[in-house]
């Protein structure tokens, strides 16, 4: 039964496409297993995205580092110079990366699952928390082909990607500034990814809850106000270690 399930899982990925309020039904339904697919995929992606990105976040380390040992006093730069060159090989930066970026994701997950369950029992909906866990692997597959996007546009321009999603109409061109505004961190989750994501999200409430589309609608809408205003927490504890915030 577990290797049919797996089997039956490969074809999920085509109907996430075309029927995603039935797929993730099926889903919820039978989860065993069906986290594998989209697990690997976006697994994939962040490995394949920081391999080619980690020479770039090497050398953006070593730009912010050569700002902060400009500021120190000369007896001081030799130490604090070698004790960051542990934190900036490329090993560390990749290895560091990729577990930062999985550990990010799984919590991204439970978050997003307690947005969603707590959303719904608060609108009069009785959805069940870990078929509503189950279906969210899913909802990241376009979070997945983000990054395997990403590590192509990486690869053929040689660079990072310096204003991501929307928040090109706000960037100002320096990088440190930019990490520090919050009009730049909310626009950079805007893309068609993310709008896909949230598709898949209300098809996945109508799916598991059989909700009607306005409240699936408004329920969507609203996950992804609390969503966005969680992401936005990092770039806050940051500013306050910032210069100049």
């Amino acid at each position: 039964m577990e290797t049919t399930d797996r089997v039956r899982s490969l074809p999920l990925l085509v109907g996430i496409v075309d029927r995603p309020a039935e797929t993730l039904s099926q889903v919820a339904r039978s989860p065993r297993w069906r986290w594998l697919w989209p697990t690997a995929l976006l697994v994939a992606s962040i490995v394949i995205y920081f391999a080619v990105a980690a020479p770039y976040l090497q050398q953006e380390a070593r730009r912010a580092a050569a700002l902060q040992l400009e500021a120190l006093p000369a007896d001081q730069m030799a130490a604090a110079q070698a004790s960051m060159e542990r934190f900036m090989s490329l090993p560390f930066i990749l290895v560091s990366s990729i577990l930062s970026a999985l550990a990010g994701t799984v919590i991204s997950w439970v978050i997003a699952a307690g947005i969603l369950y707590f959303s719904s029992l608060l609108a009069g909906e009785d959805l069940d928390f870990g078929r509503t866990f189950a279906i969210i692997p899913w909802t990241w597959l376009p979070f997945a082909l983000r990054g395997f996007v990403q590590a192509a546009w990486v690869a053929w321009r040689g660079e990072l990607i310096a204003a991501p999603g929307l928040s090109g109409l706000v960037a100002t061109g320096d990088r440190l500034q930019d990490a520090r505004s919050l009009s730049f961190a909310l626009l950079s989750q805007i893309d068609l990814f993310a709008l896909w994501h949230l598709i898949l999200i209300y098809a996945g409430l109508r799916g598991l809850a059989r909700m009607r589309a306005g409240k699936a609608a408004w329920l969507t809408a609203a996950y992804a106000v609390i969503n966005l205003a969680v992401r936005l927490i990092p770039v806050l504890i940051g500013r306050a270690f910032m210069p100049g915030a």
